[in-house]
C-alpha cells in the first residue's frame, strides 16, 4: 500500500476535469487518513528526489516528486510531497517511506499524486498497484484500532503511541503479528 493505514482516492486515473478543462489524468490522487508518510509500492531504486521550478518543464507541476525506478522495469512517481525523505540512488523495499505528502507543484490540498509508467513511458493504470479499484473512496486498512482491540491497550497508552513519529508503521506491523 502507498500508506500504513487507511487512505482515500479523491482522483481516479483517466479522464477528468480540473477547473473546468477537461484533462487525462494520468495517476491516482490519494490521501492518508491515518498517516501522511508515502511508501514504495515496489522495490527499486530511487531516481529521482526533487522539484522542479521551471515551469517550461511540465514536471513543475508535481513539485516535490520521488520517481522510483522498480525492479520490474516499471517507474513509479510520487508527487506533491511535503518533504522528500530518500535520496538519488538509494534501494528501496515494499513499504519504505519514501516522504510526506503535501501540497506542492500544481496541486489543490495535501495529498499524493501516484504514477505509473512502463519502459516506453505510456501510463498504466496505478489502482492495480495499489490492489484498489479505479474510484473515489477510501481503501486500506485501520491498523490503530485493530492494535488497540488485538492487545487491550487503554485510550491514553493509544494517545501516547500516536506521537511516535512512525506510528502508524508500528501499529501495521503489531496488526500484522
Amino acid at each position: 500500500m502507498i500508506y500504513n493505514g487507511k487512505f482515500k482516492v479523491t482522483s481516479p486515473f483517466g479522464p477528468r476535469t480540473l477547473n473546468g478543462v477537461p484533462d487525462d489524468h494520468r495517476g491516482i490522487d490519494v490521501v492518508g487518513i491515518t498517516d501522511k508518510y508515502v511508501c514504495a509500492v515496489v522495490s527499486g531504486r530511487v531516481a529521482a528526489s526533487t522539484i522542479i521550478t521551471d515551469k517550461s518543464d511540465r514536471t513543475w507541476e508535481w513539485g516535490n516528486y520521488v520517481r522510483v525506478d522498480g525492479d520490474d522495469g516499471k517507474r513509479y512517481y510520487y508527487c506533491h510531497l511535503s518533504k522528500r525523505l530518500v535520496t538519488v540512488g538509494r534501494r528501496v523495499k515494499i513499504g519504505d517511506y519514501l516522504g510526506i505528502e503535501g501540497n506542492t507543484g500544481y496541486s489543490f490540498g495535501t495529498h499524493c499524486h501516484f504514477e505509473v509508467r512502463d519502459r516506453a513511458g505510456n501510463s498504466v493504470n496505478p489502482s492495480t498497484f495499489l490492489g484498489i479499484p479505479n474510484a473515489v473512496g477510501s481503501y486500506g486498512e485501520d491498523w490503530r484500532a485493530e492494535v488497540q482491540k488485538k492487545f487491550g491497550l487503554s485510550d491514553g497508552t493509544m494517545k501516547y503511541l500516536d506521537k511516535y513519529e512512525h506510528a502508524a508503521a508500528l501499529f501495521r506491523k503489531l496488526g500484522q503479528t
